[in-house]
């Protein structure tokens, strides 16, 4: 069994991103814990009972980092964010952490990126960005170059019902979400040749030391 660590920004970052990838983990046995900065909004409760509910579908454990939500990833420092981050970490003891891209064009993402970066100095593992559909829906706001693709085609309706879970984001300008992750699990699939599949850059892969 092997141990992975998923550090996000906000509550559905996890299902959107590596949904099919989490499910296919779980299935297979390994212990996936995702980490959630941020509730960036009144209906806290909501959204934490919506993640705690696809977490669960999902088989992973979920951790709340901050108690006195509402907040944004921006109330911390960056000292504060990585002291909580490198306290977990050496709790967990991951094989490897999957987070935000420091390219990402949502500055919640890049803000979390470079504290999960900054925690090498004390825990050395393999650490990949995956991908985030964009809020905006513009394709030149994703420069996303992926060097690992899985095929989660078995998993890929897991997914999207977990996603479903956080029925509170799926309104107003969000509500091409489900449609846009699908587009793009089938453009990565027809580039890997399977059916669905997410992408993943890598960081860092301790392997290769």
């Amino acid at each position: 069994m092997k141990k992975y660590l998923i550090v996000t920004a906000h509550p559905d970052d996890a299902e959107i991103t590596m949904g099919g990838t989490i499910k296919k983990l779980t299935s297979e046995g390994h212990k996936v814990m995702t980490i959630i900065a941020s509730i960036p909004t009144n209906n806290v409760e909501v959204r934490k009972s919506e993640a705690i509910r696809s977490a669960d579908y999902l088989d992973m454990e979920v951790k709340f980092l901050d108690t006195s939500y509402p907040c944004t990833v921006e109330d911390y420092t960056m000292i504060g964010l990585i002291t909580q981050l490198d306290k977990i970490i050496e709790d967990f003891q991951p094989d490897a952490i999957f987070t935000h891209s420091i390219d990402d064009s949502h500055q919640d993402h890049r803000i979390i990126s470079q504290a999960v970066q900054a925690c090498f100095r004390k825990y050395m593992c393999d650490v990949y960005n995956f991908e985030q559909t964009n809020q905006s829906n513009l394709i030149n706001s994703n420069r996303f170059i992926p060097d690992l693709y899985i095929d989660i085609s078995e998993h890929f309706e897991s997914k999207l019902n977990a996603l479903r879970m956080h029925a509170s984001q799926l309104a107003g300008y969000m509500v091409h979400y489900v449609s846009d992750i699908k587009k793009l699990a089938e453009w990565r699939g027809y580039q890997y040749g399977t059916k669905y599949a997410e992408t993943f850059k890598t960081v860092f892969k301790k392997e290769l030391l």
